[in-house]
């Protein structure tokens, strides 16, 4: 039934859209290298469970299925971010035929994700953000198909998009009540009465409860960690979130979410989906009070994109010049804003230039994991046999798992690593490993090495300034507690 009504009415062009997207991405997935998330959704995936202290189970779960068809092919690895990128952009050319525009309205607002931050950026690599937007714009098309056709029954399907949402990312949920909140304040609200809804909330959570249960069973850490954000956040936080929408989104898009905010605001036509515009300020208000990051809000968009594109379509129609050529310069220049930010199309020796990593940090964080692994070999070679390693992030942790330094095994108390366990009680010497930018040796190394001293310094081969530029490691000698008793200070969420 799904797949008969996601074709019906949908034009072509906007399947065009979706594929290109896809064949985009995938023809550059393998630029630049790993992302230490990646590295870590590998770790993760080695070590399959029903949660994380940091995060559900399903991206971890896509990195191991991955490994497995294809090891170490990072192409592979990328291959589910380009298909739920495609999909995003279907699924907002979706809304906008469900809000009554035609071909051209459905073309230009898939157009529009297309070239957009949210869809582009997270799209090149596996990440939790890429999985969640994708599964927030079929939500949102759900909602808005059941508004349209009163068939309520769709709420159960609903009910499973947000289960599997909730075991990727918990932030969907969030969508979710916006869109509920939404509803309730400007309708139509008989879509929520009788039981789908109901139902549709109890096949959500038959399908999350293996992550709840792991939740539980583990003391709820998804709690600390937000906890750890939000503080991490900040006032700073609060005041940047709303400039921000204006760059990460795209500011060259800024025009086509802002006419469909303000179509779904005042416009008839538009009134039986104005629960969208009212969801996206309720989810405004939510981050902006938790300190979250402008991230947490591109969820909310795919609405506002797909009504947006009806907008467009509405001036091409009346056929005013000025607004013609504001349609071509959001589209176009979002492009040539996005695209190079997003894919690895600039030379690295020319990264210094262009102002890529200033604009998308993301890009930064994937270079140097192959020669921090060198470099540790390298060390390795002086000290004993059975001396472990530990570092202060997953992502170095990951690295020197995936190229090949991890026996004896790496260990780190960020995170994940901190709930698999620390070295052996007998092991007395260590190789500690720090980003760049950090302070000395670890404090809690300070009192427990009876010898320390630094060792190697790390970087990378093309110059980039990372977080992993100009890090340290030491060498830990006679280590005076076990490491059963050293874990509990060692281990760390931020």
């Amino acid at each position: 039934m799904i797949l008969r009504e996601i074709g019906g009415r949908l034009s072509w062009g906007v399947v065009a859209v979706s594929a290109s997207v896809v064949a985009l991405l995938v023809v550059f997935a393998g630029g630049y290298g790993y992302h230490g998330d990646e590295l870590y959704f590998l770790a993760c995936g080695r070590r399959l469970a029903w949660g994380y202290p940091d995060q559900p189970p399903l991206t971890p779960a896509l990195a191991r299925l991955m490994d497995i068809v294809a090891p170490d092919s990072l192409v592979v690895l990328r291959l589910p971010a380009a298909l739920a990128a495609g999909a995003t952009v279907l699924f907002v050319g979706l809304i906008a035929r469900e809000m009554g525009g035609r071909a051209r309205a459905q073309v230009i607002a898939a157009l529009g994700a297309a070239v957009s931050g949210p869809v582009l950026v997270p799209g090149h690599m596996l990440h939790t953000t890429t999985i969640d937007i994708c599964l927030s714009a079929a939500l949102a098309w759900l909602a808005v198909r059941v508004v349209r056709t009163g068939d309520r029954r769709l709420l159960l399907v609903a009910g499973l998009v947000l289960g599997v949402g909730l075991l990727n990312k918990y932030q969907i949920g969030l969508v979710a009540v916006g869109l509920v909140l939404g509803l309730l304040v400007v309708g139509p609200r008989e879509v929520l009465r009788g039981p789908w809804l109901a139902g549709g909330v109890l096949v959500a959570l038959l399908v999350w409860s293996p992550n709840l249960v792991w939740q539980f069973t583990h003391g709820w850490p998804q709690w600390r960690m937000a906890g750890v954000l939000s503080d991490n956040g900040g006032n700073g936080a609060r005041l940047a979130f709303l400039p921000m929408q204006l760059v990460y989104v795209s500011p060259f898009l800024v025009p086509l979410w802002v006419a469909g905010l303000v179509r779904l605001s005042r416009s008839v036509d538009a009134r039986p989906f104005r629960f969208l515009a009212v969801g996206w300020v309720l989810l405004v208000v939510v981050f902006v009070a938790a300190a979250g990051s402008p991230l947490y809000l591109f969820g909310a968009y795919p609405g506002l994109l797909a009504a947006g594109g009806v907008a467009f379509d509405g001036w091409l129609e009346r056929g005013l010049r000025a607004r013609k050529v504001a349609v071509g310069v959001s589209l176009v220049g979002s492009a040539a804003f996005v695209v190079p930010l997003a894919l690895p199309l600039v030379p690295v020796d020319k990264l210094s230039v262009v102002p890529v990593l200033r604009f998308n940090g993301l890009a930064a964080e994937q270079f140097g994991w192959p020669e921090l692994a060198r470099t540790i070999s390298e060390v390795r070679r002086g000290v004993p046999d059975d001396t472990v390693v530990v570092t202060e992030n997953f992502g170095e942790a990951g690295a020197l798992e995936r190229y090949g330094v991890g026996r004896p095994p790496v260990y780190s108390g960020y995170r994940g690593y901190g709930e698999w366990g620390h070295p052996p009680d007998g092991v007395t010497t260590a190789l500690l490993v720090r980003p760049g930018r950090s302070p000395g040796p670890p404090e809690w190394a300070r009192d427990a090495c009876r010898g320390l001293r630094q060792v190697a310094v790390t970087g990378n081969d093309r110059g980039v300034a990372n977080k992993e530029w100009g890090g340290q490691v030491w060498l830990c000698e006679g280590l005076a507690e076990p490491w059963s008793e050293l874990w509990p200070r060692i281990r760390h969420l931020k």
